[in-house]
């Protein structure tokens, strides 16, 4: 974002190989090297949430399960991430509804927007587009869309949205999301989010216009794809959002 690039992945290999102090000279060049981010890993608490511990096993053997073993492990190692010994007080579940911070993105995206009219929010999108399956994340992405907060999306690289490499199913992925089958990695917290949304077939629209209108998240990146093919997947959707 800062460096003004569409694709994130040549970034992330100068950062892997230790050039950070030449992107650091590059942004102080752009003159962007004082733009500031929030990040929720960062800016939230997670002494007061998740650093003690793992949420419970589900049933082993499905998907969900899989998904609740890699989040556990170092990403590099494979091995179990240690738990966090600090003794502070975790307001996490609906008995600390009021105190917990994990729980009022919509409240601050909504104060921050107030205290700074210019906000921006920028999303990279991962890899394997795992950003699109999260309960959590599709919620802010839609409150964002919704509050008139510009968002710039960015792409590891736009060859992963290249329909003529003949791989049409993360198109196929995307078009049929639905935020009802979205995961999280507390049921608790995804009922919440969903108990938020009055009509989730018109959530599903406005999710569908995000991600593939012309001016949405990855309808800048679309290459190759017959856009008459992803038009008639989400018409009706995209119709209802409108």
């Amino acid at each position: 974002d800062a460096l003004g690039k569409a694709q994130f992945g040549k970034i992330s290999q100068r950062l892997d190989q230790g050039h950070a102090d030449l992107l650091q000279q590059e942004l102080v060049a752009k003159g962007t090297a004082g733009r500031r981010y929030w990040i929720c890993a960062f800016c939230v608490n997670q002494h007061a949430s998740i650093c003690g511990g793992f949420p419970p096993a589900p049933q082993e053997g499905t998907l969900a399960h899989q998904r609740w073993d890699t989040n556990r492990r170092d990403t590099v190692t494979g091995e179990l991430h240690i738990a966090c010994d600090c003794g502070e007080p975790k307001r996490v579940g609906s008995a600390w509804s009021d105190l917990s911070e994990l729980n009022k993105f919509d409240c601050m995206m909504a104060a921050m927007q107030r205290a700074v009219p210019s906000l921006r929010q920028t999303i990279a999108i991962d890899v394997g587009f795992g950003l699109f399956t999260r309960v959590w994340c599709v919620a802010e992405l839609v409150q964002a869309n919704s509050s008139g907060i510009p968002q710039d999306a960015y792409v590891f690289s736009r060859r992963d949205l290249d329909a003529n490499r003949g791989d049409v199913a993360l198109y196929a992925k995307l078009a049929t999301l639905t935020v009802a089958e979205c995961s999280s990695t507390s049921p608790e917290d995804k009922e919440r989010i969903l108990a938020k949304i009055p009509d989730i077939s018109q959530f599903d629209a406005q999710l569908q216009a995000l991600i593939f209108g012309s001016a949405g998240l990855i309808g800048q990146h679309l290459i190759g794809f017959d856009i008459l093919y992803t038009a008639a997947r989400t018409a009706y959707r995209m119709t209802m959002a409108a």
